[in-house]
């Protein structure tokens, strides 16, 4: 129950409410030595040391969560780990080490290939998870140029799940950690433009001309989260949010959460 509780508040994007779930129920899974449930929530605890961008502490549990499927021979989960890790990181503009991740994910058989939901919730949150690693991987694709993709993805492929991890796990420069905890950054003059050509074609283009960070506070809005956990999983301040919601309803010309919350419905975003 811990853990499912865990899996929605990250689905939700509460990164701190998730934590604290997924914690406690790794505490109960040791306890009684349920190897598969320990392995699943370290990866998961992994992911979110890894957006808030503690690489040290996110590879160190990544590679017991690696150690334990390994045990097991659970090849697929492997898979899905560095998948994950794929995606975490290519949102963060690292396109390379993504397409290794994913390169060294398919030389396991693919995370992709099957899905073994043990509940509904699992379920819609995997087929969720396939589809932005579609959506992702074409972008990043389309960033690196086919051959760069290619290059990376091969070299991926040569690399063990711990390889693929380690890759790239040097400190964060300041900017980096900057941008992984959601704070504003000014950006140095002679990165600016590329940064801004490269985020904008990672970018999907979202209807009524959203921002990114709009459809982020759209979609907690949708969910049912108040201005204040929105805040906390944004990790901005609710006079932010405030203001983002002030754009959204300018945009989409309507007046309340509710209006809110049925375009969200409609243009499929939750």
């Amino acid at each position: 129950m811990l853990y499912l509780l865990g899996r929605f508040a990250l689905a939700q994007g509460e990164l701190t409410r998730a934590q604290s779930w997924l914690e406690e129920s790794l505490a109960v899974f040791e306890a009684l030595w349920l190897q598969p449930n320990i392995a699943q929530v370290l990866s998961r605890l992994a992911g979110i040391a890894l957006v808030r961008g503690d690489r040290a502490k996110a590879g160190t549990l990544c590679e017991r969560s690696i150690a334990l499927f390994r045990q097991m021979d659970d090849q697929e989960s492997m898979a899905l780990c560095l998948q994950e890790w794929g995606g975490i990181v290519a949102r963060r503009g690292e396109t390379v080490w993504a397409a290794q991740l994913w390169g060294a994910a398919g030389t396991l058989g693919g995370a992709t290939q099957s899905l073994r939901p043990f509940d509904l919730f699992t379920l819609f949150t995997m087929l969720g998870e396939h589809a932005d690693y579609e959506r992702l991987r074409a972008a990043v694709r389309a960033e690196l140029g086919e051959q760069a993709f290619a290059q990376a993805w091969d070299e991926g492929r040569t690399m063990t799940p711990e390889q693929a991890i380690a890759a790239q796990r040097q400190p964060m420069t300041s900017e980096q950690t900057i941008a992984a905890q959601g704070q504003p950054m000014i950006p140095g003059p002679t990165r600016t433009q590329a940064r801004s050509n490269r985020q904008k074609r990672l970018s999907p283009t979202y209807p009524y001309g959203l921002t990114g960070r709009e459809i982020e506070v759209l979609r907690l809005v949708a969910r049912g989260l108040s201005d204040a956990q929105v805040a906390e999983a944004l990790v901005i301040s609710p006079r932010t949010v405030n203001a983002h919601l002030r754009s959204i309803y300018s945009k989409l010309n309507i007046t309340s959460r509710n209006a809110a919350t049925h375009f969200a419905i409609e243009q499929h975003l939750i």
